[in-house]
């Protein structure tokens, strides 16, 4: 869940969002998801869950409000630092990222080596078993 919010919550703060409300975002997204929330409410019982909630939003809401206080109190601006960020794609260690990943996915596609069991890569007995 949190992989998918990270760049959503990076991209309000950049267009105003205050910090401490995009940890509130990132904080209780996935932790009060339907998954989440049936799961808890089967395994602990609804009371619990209610209980699960609020915790949640009291948690979350408060270290949002101290966040916001902290970069307050810091005099730190979160778009200064953020926008100079540069990404370079022309790192050796991009490249050779990019060329290992290109060669395992297309070790996938090669035919299985003879003589291998394509199930479970292991080898088959004399006279194919």
């Amino acid at each position: 869940c949190a992989s998918a919010s990270t760049p959503i919550a990076a991209a309000m703060v950049l267009k105003g969002l205050s910090p401490g409300a995009a940890l509130v975002f990132l904080l209780a997204g996935p932790a009060t998801n339907a998954a989440t929330m049936t799961v808890v409410a089967k395994q602990l019982g609804k009371a619990a869950m209610i209980v699960y909630v609020a915790a949640i939003a009291v948690s979350s809401l408060a270290i949002g409000w101290l966040t916001n206080r902290l970069y307050f109190g810091m005099d730190i601006d979160i778009t200064d630092w953020a926008g100079q960020a540069g990404h370079g794609t022309d790192s050796p260690f991009y490249i050779i990222s990019a060329t290992v990943l290109l060669l395992l996915l297309a070790r996938n596609y090669l035919p299985q080596a003879k003589g291998k069991n394509s199930d479970c890569g292991c080898e088959q007995p004399p006279g194919g078993g």
